[in-house]
């Protein structure tokens, strides 16, 4: 099992399982178009551009997006969510958080059934039994859950071998910030620790709706049982085969299934991770852009729909357009 450190919660952010991360902001007209987008107008001397990225596939599939290595040749920075290959970041999260207390185990807090649905889980996805188990709820849920997409998507690159998720220094963030830091780009991080601890995603206590560990433990739990109910492996599949086709309109049809935000608890969850940080994000955005040409790196998730970055650069008197 892949140790829960900011790697985690940044791969998880952009990661195709977790379809409430990966969905848009709503069906509109900035979904016509491909992963890489101009900025211009509204007073700059040079275009900047905005890319779309997929935190779990290959970074070598950057080698097929039209004009993007003639994209990066022409701007002078990078600005990403964060700049998780520096060293300084791996261990940000809050250790303490990352446990169950010494004395408390997951018998003390699920019920038989719950027990046989999470010992189930752990022995097809992890290499550690329910007994040696000791991540607390938030952290197990996250790692399972790209567990579960990594050994799923093996099955998927029988397809197609793009479709394979890959190590977090193989993915395509991973390529674009070598290649800027081996250019000498500045390189600006949209989020910061301080804003990521308000909202709830650094130790990802976000995804529960109580402190009680009895109750995040069985949300966990409902959790893994919604993935079989809903299909949600399936509709992962297909919105990386959307990736895959370059294609933000069909991106945002399947990351807009119903059964993506079907209730209140996902949408909410949503609306911090993609929407509340785009807004978050654009002051550092406008100001980036503004200073020299720059490439906005983030989850494609993060482009499309009416709080989308597309639109909200539009908003602002940009023209912004996909790159033909």
């Amino acid at each position: 099992m892949t140790h829960p450190n900011s790697v985690i919660w940044r791969s998880f952010l952009g990661s195709m399982f977790v379809l409430f991360v990966f969905g848009s902001c709503g069906n509109d007209k900035s979904t016509e178009g491909g992963l890489l987008w101009r900025v211009s107008g509204n007073g700059l001397k040079s275009p900047s551009y905005l890319f779309g990225t997929n935190h779990v596939m290959s970074g070598d599939f950057l080698d097929s997006i039209p004009r993007f290595f003639e994209v990066l040749d022409s701007v002078k920075q990078l600005a990403v969510e964060s700049d998780y290959s520096n060293p300084k970041d791996l261990d940000s999260q809050k250790q303490q958080n990352k446990f169950l207390p010494p004395d408390t185990t997951y018998l003390d807090l699920l019920d038989s059934k719950e027990l046989a649905i999470l010992d189930s889980i752990l022995l097809t996805y992890s290499t550690v039994n329910l007994v040696k188990m000791n991540f607390n709820p938030n952290f197990l849920l996250v790692n399972l859950q790209l567990s579960i997409l990594f050994k799923e998507s093996r099955e998927w690159a029988k397809e197609n071998s793009y479709l394979r998720a890959v190590n977090f220094n193989r993915n395509i963030d991973f390529r674009v910030l070598k290649i800027a830091k081996f250019r000498s780009y500045p390189i600006i991080e949209l989020d910061s620790e301080e804003e990521l601890d308000r909202l709830g995603l650094k130790d990802w206590s976000i995804l529960f709706s109580s402190d009680n560990l009895h109750v995040r433990a069985t949300e966990m739990v409902q959790s893994f049982k919604d993935i079989q109910a809903d299909s949600l492996v399936g509709i992962a599949k297909e919105m990386m085969t959307a990736y895959y086709k370059q294609d933000l309109q069909l991106i945002n049809r399947w990351s807009t299934h119903p059964k993506s935000l079907k209730d209140e608890k996902a949408k909410a969850i949503y609306y911090t991770i993609a929407i509340e940080r785009n807004l978050l994000w654009m002051d550092k955005i406008v100001s980036t852009i503004e200073q020299q040409p720059t490439l906005v790196a983030v989850g494609v998730a993060h482009l499309p729909g009416e709080e989308g970055i597309i639109n909200l650069l539009k908003k602002e008197g940009f023209t912004v357009e996909p790159v033909k």
